[in-house]
């Protein structure tokens, strides 16, 4: 367990550095950009590759390869180890230039169909298949970017993958702030610094690819057999792992039709749910993911059960605070953010409103996280499948319900509804092989949420008598601040008190990472 927390901290504070350069990079682009025609049409054609970099550099690609690449390393060595990397790299190469070819030719069609919406508008129209065609090249070096993440995890090194949306962010706010500038139409250098941003994210994994000796050309085999179970299990794992953000997506494309924003609004929402579902649950399901599938496969089922428990009500423990402080200073969070330049009053109002449904989900979006990340180490993965597809469904069946009586909010509130969905089915069908004790992980879980809703009007409370109306831009960041502080001191001292398992485990980690 003291390797677990050691690694999960680390990739929590490089994860958490990049989340900050990544809420910094939005209000960049709030300020500058506003809510605007050109926001909206950014958003659509970046959706799509911000999709596909999620998928791969945060699930699907590290669910599906890791577990083969590190069977085979443990079983059959170093040099087979290779030899699969190597094929599959040459899989991913030709598959992405295909579909960088294929978005070039086909680029009208696919804005038409994303963002329907956007075919009345000439110029929002136009200018969205513009900056889908020069964001193309960062696919394939996404694609290419997981793959080196996988194995450089593979091999017990999670820091420099996780510094990779580092330099991203850093890239992607230079251009914002200064490139752009140099443009006619200023969200064109945008999309530039996305692409050069995901040539240099690679760029950083390449030295540490070379020194595991995964660059060395092995005897050439485009067809491995491990290739194929590969793509047998990454197929699946698309709409297993990844329905939140084929979900977000979806109502990114039926926002298109409402008023100019809403595509903006549903995105800066998202990257403040995003923040805490990146920071502690995907760190924890990126260094769970080797772990557990080693224990699978050496057959150490009663110890993938204590561990993965434990990580659950960790994460669980953390998140639903979160949870609970989002929903409390919404609004406050958005304007302190984003509300700068030309993103105006309304615009935080509306993004805080789609920002409430949003974070309702949060418990969801990270328990079908972890517990995708399980079903995969033990290779299952029909239950994840079935659990996707249902989720899939509701959230289109709700989307067209709620679209014309709640409007955005609707459209937000089909995603957490239908990833609850999903969630429950995959807690109900845990593979029996694992012992895992789920009434234990509920009333831990029910502990977090009672504190977290005296959190949340207490929270309220504090933020009605410091945020005063009026107050200067720096006392107002003061108050947020504030209340942010007050609520976690609330919540981990009440936890001291009653000795929370949870806490004491915490505890326990932290002081054993450091050992």
């Amino acid at each position: 367990m003291r390797k677990i927390f050691k690694n999960t901290a680390v990739i929590s504070i490089l994860t958490f550095s990049s989340r900050v350069l990544g809420v910094i990079r939005d209000a960049l682009i709030a300020m500058c950009f506003g809510i605007s025609s050109q926001s909206d049409a950014f958003f659509i054609a970046f959706r799509p590759f911000d999709l596909v970099r999620k998928l791969f550099s945060e699930g699907i690609l590290s669910i599906s390869f890791v577990p083969v690449f590190s069977e085979t390393l443990e079983k059959q060595g170093h040099s087979k180890a290779v030899t699969m990397a190597f094929s599959f790299f040459c899989f991913l190469s030709l598959m992405g230039i295909l579909i960088v070819l294929a978005g070039i030719f086909f680029a009208p069609v696919i804005i038409k169909i994303i963002a329907p919406g956007f075919v009345g508008s000439s110029y929002k129209y136009g200018l969205t298949i513009i900056l889908f065609k020069i964001m193309l090249p960062y696919l394939w070096f996404i694609l290419i970017t997981s793959l080196c993440m996988g194995v450089l995890n593979s091999f017990g090194n999670f820091g420099i993958p996780a510094i990779a949306p580092v330099v991203f962010n850093l890239v992607v706010i230079l251009f914002t702030l200064l490139i752009s500038k140099v443009f006619e139409i200023p969200v064109i250098g945008l999309a530039v610094g996305v692409s050069i941003g995901g040539i240099l994210q690679l760029a950083i994994q390449i030295p540490f690819m070379i020194r595991l000796g995964m660059l060395k050309i092995p005897v050439f085999q485009l067809f491995h057999p491990k290739v194929f179970k590969v793509i047998k299990i990454m197929i699946p794992c698309m709409i297993g792992a990844a329905s939140f953000q084929i979900n977000i997506m979806v109502a990114s494309f039926f926002a298109s039709k409402l008023d100019v924003g809403s595509v903006s609004f549903i995105y800066y929402a998202d990257r403040l749910v995003q923040f805490p579902l990146a920071l502690f649950t995907v760190s924890v399901a990126t260094v769970f993911l080797p772990e557990l599938s080693k224990k699978a496969a050496l057959g150490q089922l009663d110890e993938i059960a204590a561990l993965f428990s434990n990580g659950v009500k960790l994460v669980f423990f953390i998140t639903i605070p979160a949870m609970a402080g989002l929903l409390a200073l919404n609004e406050t969070i958005v304007a302190f953010l984003f509300g700068h330049g030309a993103f105006n009053d309304l615009a935080v109002q509306q993004t805080a409103e789609c920002l409430v449904f949003l974070s309702l989900g949060l418990w969801a979006f990270t328990g079908v996280r972890l517990f995708v990340t399980l079903y995969y180490a033990l290779s299952s993965i029909r239950i994840p499948f079935y659990s996707g597809i249902m989720t899939i469904l509701f959230n289109l069946i709700f989307c067209t319900l709620f679209i014309d009586s709640l409007g955005i909010k609707g459209l937000v509130l089909s995603v957490s509804i239908s990833a609850m969905a999903g969630f429950l089915y995959l807690f109900i069908n845990i593979p029996g092989v694992v012992n895992i004790d789920k009434f234990e992980i509920i009333v831990s879980a029910c502990r977090s949420l009672f504190l977290s809703v005296i959190m949340f009007f207490l929270v309220k409370q504090a933020a009605a008598f410091l945020l005063t109306a009026g107050s200067s831009k720096f006392w107002f960041g003061t108050g947020v601040m504030g209340c942010i502080g007050f609520g976690m001191i609330f919540y981990l001292s009440v936890n001291i008190l009653i000795s929370s398992p949870e806490l004491k485990m915490l505890k326990k980690g932290l002081i054993q990472s450091k050992s």
